[in-house]
């Protein structure tokens, strides 16, 4: 087990080393936009704009392509979720729960959009994963949307994706990448915390 840890952490040192500056500053306001989404900072969508805006052309380079289109996605939702967070919103001021048949409903449905399109992507497309390419983005979909309405199990739902895609980007080469998503999935852990904090605190 330190022999695997000391490797990894050896190829995530080396990955930083040869990350271009676009790759270093994504990671950057990735970081920004997901400590502010903890502490509910309407400034987390402008920083995750920006780093989901760069992202573009870091995974179209990499050849994840459908990763690729879930930042373009990503961008939109940033002013999707800018805009719920406003003050004076529609939006609850603290975090809800999702109910768990709600919660199956929209797994089903990143499951039928990933069975319909990795098969495309593997056909159309030279990305190295289609299938996992295709299941993080439908997955990040749903819960970026869950975020942004502020459903609480939006963390439980990044825990998974955030540990999944990190192996996704480092077998690609982006380790630096990789060490982003698992320091995300870390954070969702902290994000779960203080959004349920929020969420049983008496009004």
């Amino acid at each position: 087990m330190t022999e695997f840890v000391a490797s990894w952490l050896s190829a995530f040192v080396a990955g930083a080393r040869s990350a271009g500056p676009a790759e270093l500053v994504a990671v950057a306001l990735g970081l920004a936009y997901i400590v502010l989404a903890i502490r509910q900072h309407r400034g987390c969508w402008i920083a995750g704009g920006a780093s989901t805006a760069i992202y573009i052309a870091v995974f179209l380079k990499a050849g994840l392509f459908l990763q690729a289109g879930l930042q373009v996605a990503y961008v939109v939702m940033s002013v999707y979720g800018w805009l719920a967070w406003r003050a004076g919103g529609d939006l609850a001021a603290r975090p809800q729960s999702w109910p768990l048949s709600k919660q199956v409903l929209a797994l089903l449905a990143v499951l039928i959009a990933t069975a319909l399109s990795s098969p495309l992507l593997s056909q159309y497309t030279d990305s190295p994963a289609p299938f996992a390419d295709s299941l993080g983005t439908w997955a990040s979909l749903a819960a970026t949307w869950l975020l942004a309405r502020r459903y609480l199990e939006t963390w439980f739902w990044w825990m998974i994706i955030d540990s999944g895609l990190a192996t996704l980007f480092a077998s690609q080469g982006l380790v630096f990448t990789a060490g982003l998503y698992l320091a995300f999935a870390v954070l969702a852990i902290a994000g779960w915390r203080a959004w349920r904090r929020d969420l049983m605190t008496p009004e």
